[in-house]
């Protein structure tokens, strides 16, 4: 057999082997609420390249975290994957983003009432990274 053809037929068989294996990387969801801000952003950019709809709740959720570069990367994927900003900037004070927070809230409910392709509700919200 050929070096080349070696080469072809051991990542066949290492893909056949491991295509269910686990990476050991957490979900994108658990990373949109791990406890490091670092982690925390890095899915939420994977999220907008990724262009995960699903993933649009959990970023709302972001908006109010206690990271203001977190919160900067949420808005800037929300805006990504949605074309809308609904007034939110994430340097605002604690109560206007709260408004506005409020107005991405009342966005997804409304998109996923008009049976539009919206993901359905975060399970939870991140606990100790609220700002409220």
């Amino acid at each position: 057999m050929a070096p080349r053809s070696v080469k072809t037929l051991t990542f066949v068989l290492a893909g056949l082997c491991c295509g269910g294996c686990e990476t050991g990387q957490p979900s994108l969801y658990a990373r949109l609420q791990d406890d490091a801000p670092g982690v925390r952003a890095g899915a939420i950019v994977e999220a907008a390249q990724t262009k995960d709809r699903k993933a649009i709740a959990y970023l709302i959720d972001r908006l109010t975290d206690s990271d203001a570069s977190v919160r900067l990367y949420a808005i800037m994927s929300l805006e990504k994957l949605t074309g809308e900003t609904l007034g939110y900037r994430h340097y605002d004070a604690p109560e206007e983003r709260a408004k506005a927070v409020e107005r991405w809230r009342a966005w997804l409910k409304d998109q996923t009432a008009a049976g539009k392709k919206a993901p359905p509700e975060a399970p939870y919200q991140s606990k100790g990274r609220e700002n409220e």
